[in-house]
């Protein structure tokens, strides 16, 4: 969870790097998707900035400009033209309600051990980074519900031409989820663990004014069974997918601040198992457009929003098509230098195991800020909301949270938080809404 408290979002990508080649620079440059894949907000690479060099008559004199410099920053290690930040957090998690049960909320104290690594590449013409996060929870006297949650992602720019450039990006996801989500029965012992692989490959190209994109993708995702109480085991094989994608991409670059764009992207689905648990045929063909703008005012706005149409038709005549319309976006907003805020918006298609439902839709939204009370002393404060609709009614979470993170030095930094969760299930009834507070405290080791 790496205390549930950090802003900077790092999107899920991880690139093919092996045969690239850069040219090491003096100076390190700063590293400026449907609840499925496609709907939500992605994070695109930083592109190179377009520069307007005036006559030489009317150029003002050269300065000489100091750096400013973070003396709280960690420094990294330099290994060739790459530079590595690793990170490891340790502390003691208290939450009461361990397993998000509606009538039984038994409280625990746990471990929680957060490592991550994080890299970006020092060179001239293209670019490589990525992070690689992991956070395991160890719990005193359920430790059936001991959790692991990884993420690995890299993203990798192959600079072609001065107009043209290709993209690679690839991810790898673990994550778990407890009975107190409806798709897990209520009799699991333990959490279902859940993986999710994608890989994409864009090119993109400048015609003057207009930016074209042609990214093609796959994603895998694999559900593990889970063991029952009563005995036995659920069997989630037939749950197992593999997803192909298409997307076109037209923006509208002129305005330097402002830049329009549409997105059209096609992504049919196809299971292990040709019939469910239920004998219904869900392969299906999906359906994803977008109409919004990115916004490039930085460092005072930076971002993306859209207006999203998703839609999936299955290929079993007994489930409905489900579509939802809704805004994918990540905008940060800085208005002052001690202060951001960041807003995330999605809209996404969820597929289900159920007998009489083809998938639920989502909105979520979340906010988050960071206040520097001292250049070591940062304030965390942040808000989500998130609305799942299926055929009975509509389950609302509600996910605050707050923070301080003191940083003694470059390298060791004291972390403290609360995070709360509480989920009414109108869909399913009373009987699952449930709410749980968690507290954490840590020690953070940084290079």
């Amino acid at each position: 969870m790496a205390l549930g408290l950090r802003l900077v979002s790092v999107c899920v990508v991880a690139g093919f790097a092996a045969t690239a080649h850069g040219e090491t620079a003096g100076l390190l440059r700063p590293s400026i998707n449907e609840g499925e894949a496609l709907a939500g907000p992605v994070e695109a690479p930083a592109a190179i900035p377009s520069l307007t060099i005036a006559a030489e008559e009317e150029q003002a004199p050269l300065k000489t400009v100091k750096p400013l410099t973070d003396p709280y920053a960690a420094q990294g290690m330099k290994l060739g033209g790459l530079t590595v930040y690793p990170e490891l957090e340790v502390g003691p998690v208290y939450t009461s309600n361990v397993a998000g049960s509606a009538s039984d909320a038994r409280s625990d104290l746990g471990l929680s051990v957060s490592p991550s690594l994080r890299f970006e590449s020092d060179w001239v013409r293209h670019s490589w980074r990525g992070q690689a996060t992991g956070d395991y929870v160890a719990y005193l006297e359920n430790d059936d519900y001991n959790s692991l949650q990884a993420e690995v992602s890299s993203a990798f720019r192959l600079d072609i031409r001065r107009t043209t450039r290709a993209e690679f990006d690839a991810s790898y996801v673990l994550g778990q989820e407890s009975s107190a989500d409806s798709e897990v029965p209520d009799t699991a012992i333990g959490n279902r663990t859940d993986h999710a692989l994608a890989a994409n490959a864009a090119l993109i190209h400048d015609f003057g004014g207009l930016e074209g994109r042609a990214k093609l993708g796959i994603e895998r995702q694999i559900f593990e069974d889970v063991d029952l109480s009563g005995g036995g085991t659920e069997d989630n094989s037939d749950r197992n997918n593999t997803t192909p994608s298409l997307a076109l991409r037209l923006s509208y670059t002129d305005p330097p601040a402002l830049k329009p764009f549409v997105e059209l992207a096609y992504a049919p689905r196809f299971h292990d198992e040709k019939f469910d648990r239920n004998g219904l045929r869900r392969d299906s063909q999906g359906i994803n457009a977008s109409l919004g703008v990115t916004l490039d005012q930085g460092p005072f706005w930076l971002g993306e929003l859209a207006l999203v149409y998703a839609m999936r038709d299955y290929e079993d005549s007994a489930l409905d098509t489900n579509e939802a319309i809704g805004i994918n976006g990540n905008l940060t907003w800085a208005p002052t230098d001690l202060t951001s805020v960041v807003l995330t918006l999605a809209t996404g298609l969820n597929e289900s195991a159920s007998a009489t439902s083809s998938g639920s839709k989502t909105w979520s939204g979340r906010i988050d800020a960071a206040h520097e009370l001292r250049e070591n002393l940062i304030l965390l404060a942040g808000f989500g909301a998130e609305f799942e609709k299926y055929s009975g009614g509509t389950d609302t979470t509600l996910s605050p949270n707050l923070g301080i993170e003191w940083q003694l030095n470059p390298n060791l930094a004291w972390t403290a938080g609360y995070d709360g969760t509480w989920f009414e299930a109108e869909a399913s009834g009373d009987n699952y809404n449930y709410n749980e507070q968690r507290l954490m405290t840590g020690i953070v080791l940084r290079r």
